[in-house]
């Protein structure tokens, strides 16, 4: 069996793997959630001083802390930056790292770098407020289903602008087993040059019949695939 450490995406936190976690446990395995620091039930962290790096420390940490070996690592959107320098760091702890729908970055890059359209507008707020975070997005855009939305919306909250701004700092990848899913469901566009680079590099890539909270919305059939692609 195998031990699972997943990893939200902006304006998310531990909560939304929960059910997903549910099914990987029923199933014998091992596996847990972190909140990323300035989110979620951590939101009374939120400060500029919160950056990538203060995410990435985050999931080693936990990781560490788990005493498990071997893990499978899943990153879910802007938790691919985070999982993929955690991953680089961790060595042999990590056997098996998995993005789902998620940036993929390369050393240098930070997430705005797979959104420049966004740069101008966030640069502006920032310099403007210091108090200024990202405010997240309705639910209804990550494929939510109407019976969710308002319970995912209210625990969505602010991702600490930092985050986006600061470069990654990426050790070569050593990890033996990398999977890249993308959820058909979701627009495309910004994961472009995330799902071409891990094609490209000979990632085992699975397309799922999702949209991007497939955490939320799909969670048997997720648990399903990284499970398979763990074993």
């Amino acid at each position: 069996m195998t031990a699972f450490v997943l990893i939200h995406g902006a304006w998310h936190g531990a909560w939304c793997w929960q059910r997903v976690i549910d099914h990987l446990r029923a199933a014998g395995h091992d596996a847990g959630a972190l909140t990323l620091s300035g989110l979620a039930e951590r939101a009374d962290l939120l400060s500029r001083q919160i950056d990538l790096s203060a995410h990435i420390e985050d999931v080693i940490a936990h990781v560490r802390a788990s005493g498990w070996k071997a893990i499978t690592m899943v990153g879910h959107s802007y938790g691919g930056f985070p999982a993929t320098a955690a991953a680089a760091r961790l060595g042999d702890l990590v056997s098996h790292l998995v993005l789902l729908d998620a940036f993929l970055p390369q050393d240098g890059e930070k997430l705005l770098d797979h959104a420049p359209h966004l740069i101008e507008a966030y640069t502006a707020h920032a310099s403007r407020d210091e108090n200024w975070h990202i405010p997240p997005l309705p639910s209804v855009n990550f494929g939510v289903a109407d019976a969710d939305r308002a319970w995912v919306d209210e625990r969505l909250t602010a991702q600490p602008v930092g985050t986006y701004f600061e470069p990654i700092r990426l050790p070569p990848l050593s990890v033996p087993d990398r999977t890249y899913i993308r959820c058909t469901q979701a627009p495309g566009a910004l994961l472009e040059r995330s799902a071409f680079r891990a094609r490209a590099d000979g990632w085992r890539y699975v397309e799922i019949d999702a949209p991007h909270d497939a955490m939320l919305t799909h969670p048997e059939l997720l648990a399903a695939v990284i499970a398979d692609g763990a074993s």
